[in-house]
């Protein structure tokens, strides 16, 4: 919320520009645009805001502990290696350090140590964030991790989208102050919707989200195999359907179960359901 002092800077900001300052001829615009950094995939790119849904264990922070482990190696991950060396934040609101150590004898094998945790419940985020941009500038943080955006805000009311609204923005200024990509996790509402509606709460964090992506069971009673879909993204026209095996905390494609009411289809391929039909990647 913006408090009166904030007022009474903005007020004289404006004062000092002129017209031309802020309304600009879209040529020149286009032509001094940066252009995107993706960092992985077609999930993750430098001042990105990526938001993740998925039921409470479904694996979300066990993918995550995997994931960055590989990427912050220079690693490929699911066979697809990072564009630049990953120094990723992993800011983890739930696990304790007998959590995170049992996690990471799980999934990882060896050292991270461009992998940088924090993991004290005592503060939320928007009371470290000048430290945390501080460090990402320190250290050159480029893939901050928020598990999960609920507890980084302690959020009051899920279903208030003037709420949501606010920790979308405060996450958005999180990602360009560090020009670094940004990775939250969020868990999906009661009716479990599909599509962009999956996440609980007010609808204003999907919309102001950069890509959306959806974790869910492949096949009710098997929590073997997991479908990772792209149900957003404004940052590339690509949305995949992947189907991953994680048994004992290793993630590896593997294809569609049979047991699916639709064509067996191989993992790495892209769905149009308006379209009815598949195109492979």
């Amino acid at each position: 919320m913006m408090t009166s002092k904030d007022r009474k800077n903005l007020e004289e900001e404006l004062k000092s520009l002129r017209p031309e300052d802020i309304f600009r001829p879209l040529d020149d615009v286009v032509a001094n645009a940066p252009p995107l950094y993706p960092l992985w995939g077609y999930f993750f790119f430098r001042k990105c805001v990526t938001s993740l849904v998925g039921d409470p264990g479904i694996s979300k922070t066990t993918l995550g502990y995997s994931m960055f482990h590989s990427l912050s190696n220079g690693e490929p991950f699911l066979g697809i290696k990072p564009e630049e060396p990953i120094n990723v934040l992993y800011m983890d609101f739930e696990s304790s350090d007998s959590l995170v150590a049992s996690r990471h004898q799980l999934v990882i094998n060896d050292k991270s140590p461009n992998f940088i945790l924090y993991n004290i419940v005592d503060y939320y985020l928007p009371q470290i964030a000048t430290l945390l941009v501080q460090y990402c500038k320190d250290y050159d943080i480029n893939m901050i991790v928020i598990d999960n955006q609920s507890m980084a805000f302690n959020t009051r009311d899920e279903n208030d989208n003037s709420e949501a609204k606010r920790e979308m923005k405060f996450i958005r200024s999180i990602a360009i102050a560090c020009n670094a990509g940004v990775l939250i996790y969020h868990h999906p509402s009661k009716s479990n919707m599909p599509g962009t509606r999956k996440g609980s709460g007010a609808f204003a964090r999907a919309r102001l989200a950069d890509v959306m992506i959806n974790l869910d069971y492949a096949v009710e009673g098997n929590e073997d195999v997991i479908m990772l879909q792209t149900v957003k993204n404004r940052m590339t026209d690509e949305k995949v359907v992947w189907y991953i095996n994680k048994t004992g905390g290793k993630f590896v494609f593997c294809d569609m179960p049979t047991d699916i009411d639709i064509p067996k289809q191989a993992t790495n391929t892209i769905y149009t359901k308006h379209k009815k039909r598949y195109l492979k990647c």
